[in-house]
């Protein structure tokens, strides 16, 4: 009787560690479909930040590039309009990346900041307020006509130019697929897996404080 009993205990021991088995694995797999699903939109976001990034850059150099090339003083209005809307995304998206290289632990404080993303916002404001004329701090909405610059604004304009150059040195060494019309032929998943994107943060920050650049009130004044 007390060997059947000790059989029923060991029966019931058995299944409930078999159910606690099948219970741990199911939510083993479970928290790592989770944290995969989590990787994939992380991933993509960074992917997206990145492409709208690069192709804002690329856009503001090729504008500012034809600007300058034509050695006029006066900007037509879809250009200033252009350029004010391509430095917003800068700020935004350059942002974006360097908050999320932060909290996932990809970046050193010291060696990065956020000098890049305030500049643009400055060259942002500075176009939108000061070459464009809007009334509201930061709103592109096109001149009504050619816009001529005096000389102050048309050496802001030169500086802004050659930090422009820079950045799309830059974006294009390190994503080769970088293109006016967006990043094309571009494995996203390597870009990200490879930490492209975390160097890109680096050798932003690396030139943002190499040229000095304060992001506080250098266009905007």
């Amino acid at each position: 009787m007390l060997i059947k009993r000790l059989l029923i205990a060991v029966s019931i021991c058995l299944a409930l560690l078999i159910i606690l088995t099948i219970f741990t694995y199911s939510q083993f797999k479970e928290n790592q479909r989770e944290n995969q699903r989590y990787e994939r939109y992380i991933s993509a976001k960074i992917a997206q930040s990145l492409s709208n990034l690069l192709t804002a850059v690329l856009i503001s150099d090729e504008t500012l590039h034809k600007f300058m090339e034509s050695g006029e003083k006066e900007m037509l209005p879809d250009q200033a309009t252009t350029l004010c809307y391509d430095f917003q995304s800068i700020g935004t998206e350059y942002q974006e990346l360097l908050q999320t290289s932060q909290s996932l632990k990809k970046v050193n404080y010291i060696q990065t900041n956020n000098i890049t993303a305030n500049t643009a916002k400055d060259i942002h404001f500075f176009l939108s307020r000061q070459l464009i004329g809007n009334g509201v701090l930061g709103d592109c909405t096109p001149a009504k006509s050619t816009i001529t610059l005096n000389e102050e604004q048309f050496d802001k304009i030169k500086s802004i130019y050659e930090i422009s150059k820079q950045w799309s040195a830059i974006a294009k060494n390190l994503v080769p697929g970088s293109t006016l019309n967006g990043v094309e032929n571009v494995k996203w998943d390597l870009v990200v897996n490879d930490k492209v994107w975390v160097q890109l943060i680096e050798e932003y920050s690396a030139y943002a404080h190499d040229s000095g650049m304060t992001g506080i009130n250098q266009f905007l004044n």
